[in-house]
């Protein structure tokens, strides 16, 4: 399966990779900011944009939804 991180999400402001066990790990920078939310109430460190499509190495589609911020 993957060896290297890939990118995704708002600004590639997340990394994720999946091992040969088919364990997801995702890495975050918190130290980064994307930019405020769309409602202007907080602010996004990352964000995949919506329910992103993964390949994880399996016959099925898979997402991932995912925001992290603060208010």
């Amino acid at each position: 399966m993957y060896k290297e991180f890939s990118k995704m999400g708002k600004e590639d402001s997340i990394d994720y990779q999946v091992d040969s066990d088919g364990i997801l790990t995702i890495k975050i920078d918190t130290k980064k900011e994307i930019g405020p939310s769309a409602s202007g109430k907080t602010t996004l460190i990352a964000s995949s944009g919506g329910n992103a499509k993964l390949d994880v190495g399996i016959n099925v589609d898979c997402y991932l939804g995912l925001n992290l911020y603060y208010k």
